[in-house]
């Protein structure tokens, strides 16, 4: 009786979960975060693009489980950019949650969260990942990212913080 309640829980719809999103926001993206992470206390790697106060892009970065945030100026149309890799992708058919068939409590674990401004797409795995199409859009779009980290200058930094002060 106990395993029949909690199977009935675990298999109710989720008015948040992805899948349930069938048609991606027109408007675009407002915020994007991903992170990746081992057992350690700091991320492997994390990095968020948002709105700074002047109006402009900015690109928190922190990687090597370091909890220092590198800021970088960020180009206007980065979001656009990652919206149309959304698309391409349909990444809107991401799962919340990706897990292997197999509980296994050591490993990686990752989350991504793109954020609109009536809508969000959440999602993320512990040791696993979603199917293959999926998961290049989200390559596509830490390729991308990356690519502006590399590029950038030391004047493309505009400050640090702490993923404490966050």
């Amino acid at each position: 009786m106990a395993l029949s309640v909690l199977g009935a829980l675990f298999s109710c719809s989720k008015p948040w979960d992805n899948k349930y999103v069938k048609n991606i926001p027109s408007e675009t993206i407002k915020e994007y975060e991903h992170s990746y992470s081992g057992t350690m206390m700091w991320y492997i790697t994390w990095y968020k693009i948002e709105k700074g106060e002047d109006g402009h892009l900015k690109l928190l970065y922190s990687h090597d489980c370091n909890p220092e945030i590198t800021i970088y100026k960020c180009p206007d149309d980065a979001l656009s950019k990652i919206d149309g890799f959304v698309r391409q992708y349909k990444l809107w058919n991401l799962s919340n949650s990706y897990t292997p068939k197999m509980e296994v409590l050591d490993g990686y674990m990752w989350h991504t969260s793109i954020r609109y401004e009536d809508a969000t797409i959440s999602t993320g795995g512990s040791n696993a990942w979603p199917p293959k199409k999926l998961a290049e859009g989200l390559a596509k779009i830490e390729v991308y990212i990356q690519s502006i980290i590399d590029a950038s200058t030391e004047n493309d930094i505009i400050g640090t913080d702490s993923h404490s002060n966050r």
